[in-house]
């Protein structure tokens, strides 16, 4: 999204059609992709770190997570927003996260049948939506539409393109020079799409997640270039219909699979995974029945936004657990002689652990940073940086190479 936000304030600059602009740089792409799945350029991706990894991880989740803070915080601070607005604006999003948060930790709690703890635990988000909605429905029917009313999703009606346009979007109105032209944002987005497809993957088919079937546990490379034959063609079907570009979705894949993982109610370690593919075709044909009838949308035209912003907060939040950034982040501010010992806190100097994480910390700021500025559509290249900086970490003696096999092992 921010991307293509970028590539349309390209196309503004530059005086040219946004979506001839992005249907072509979205051809190029698709070309580019090809190439990758036919010349085997997932390769590279056996070179990538958990230091990539997780930066990347914790990069979106922190965008929902901001995202999500700052439309609520928008209410309180718009000329337009009345206290009573924005105060229930705050009440719908926080019942929706805490709620979400609260049945999601069920499962490893001792509260009510395992049973009982398992499905509470699986529905928590839907759950979540549901209550937050209640809260914004009960408010308005108390207090009246004028004091109590909240903005809703909107959805088109019928299924047509947003402003009316053909389907097909029209490739020869864009100049000759442009056509060519877009080949360089092209470049990028191929990064950017590369590297999302490839980092999801390799966080989806972690090892902690204990997966097996259709795959060797020992190759991380299983599928990807599959993958990304798939996802250029989609990329170029996409492109000439003006709609969004197919991506990895890092938060929801994740939280897919997290939702599927079998824990140990004792110890709290996952021991499996549910594998299947029953609920992917499952999500998507649901997310299919909302694009194309009408009585979906108008379900889902219902939910206000604030109740969104708290779904995108539990996203952003439950996406940084389990990941190792995001408990040394935590481990900066606790006591260390009572804080719990992790694999790197007798092996690695804190001083060490401390640099390392600073430095992640930094990258993950001055990458957000750039995705929102006038120059974010070179952001991915900042991701195909980060092994680099991994490597001249080493090089400069900050971080010895014992010290990084245990924090980037």
């Amino acid at each position: 999204m921010a991307f293509t936000i970028s590539l349309a304030q390209l196309a503004k600059q530059l005086s040219l059609p946004f979506l001839p602009l992005y249907a072509w740089t979205g051809i190029w792409t698709s070309g580019m992709l090809l190439t990758a799945a036919l010349t085997s350029t997932c390769n590279i991706v056996q070179y990538l770190t958990r230091f990539t990894d997780e930066i990347f991880s914790v990069l979106i989740s922190s965008i929902f997570l901001f995202e999500a803070i700052t439309d609520v915080a928008k209410t309180f601070t718009s000329p337009a927003s009345v206290a009573t607005k924005a105060l229930l604006t705050l009440v719908c999003s926080m019942v929706t996260f805490g709620s979400a948060l609260t049945l999601k930790g069920l499962k490893t709690s001792t509260y009510f049948t395992k049973s009982l703890r398992n499905n509470l635990s699986n529905f928590a988000p839907a759950i979540g939506v549901t209550l937050g909605s209640l809260v914004a429905r009960a408010a308005r029917l108390k207090y009246g539409v004028a004091a109590a009313a909240l903005p809703v999703l909107k959805l088109p009606t019928q299924f047509a393109t947003t402003t009316g346009r053909p389907w097909w979007i029209p490739l020869l109105d864009l100049p000759t020079w442009a056509r060519w032209g877009a080949a360089v944002p092209a470049l990028l987005a191929t990064v950017l799409l590369f590297l999302d497809q490839n980092i999801t993957a390799r966080l989806v088919n972690n090892p902690r997640y204990k997966m097996t079937k259709g795959r060797d546990t020992q190759n991380v490379l299983d599928g990807m270039h599959g993958d990304m034959l798939v996802l250029s063609a989609l990329t170029g079907l996409t492109s000439v219909f003006g709609l969004p570009w197919m991506a990895g979705a890092t938060t929801r894949s994740a939280a897919h699979v997290r939702s599927l993982t079998i824990v140990d109610s004792k110890t709290g370690e996952i021991t499996g995974t549910l594998e299947n593919r029953v609920s992917g075709a499952a999500i998507h044909a649901l997310i299919g029945a909302c694009v194309f009838f009408a009585k979906p949308r108008q379900l889902l035209a219902e939910v206000p936004l604030p109740v969104l912003s708290g779904v995108f907060m539990y996203l952003g939040f439950t996406s940084l657990q389990g990941l190792e950034l995001w408990e040394r982040i935590k481990g900066l501010f606790q006591d260390k002689s009572v804080a719990p010992k992790m694999r790197w806190s007798v092996a690695v100097p804190r001083l060490t652990t401390v640099v390392y994480t600073g430095i992640q910390m930094a990258c993950v700021a001055a990458m957000m940073r750039v995705t929102k500025s006038k120059i974010g559509v070179i952001s991915p290249l900042m991701i195909a940086v980060l092994p680099l900086l991994r490597l001249g970490l080493m090089k400069s003696g900050l971080v010895k190479k014992e010290s990084m096999n245990v924090l980037d092992g």
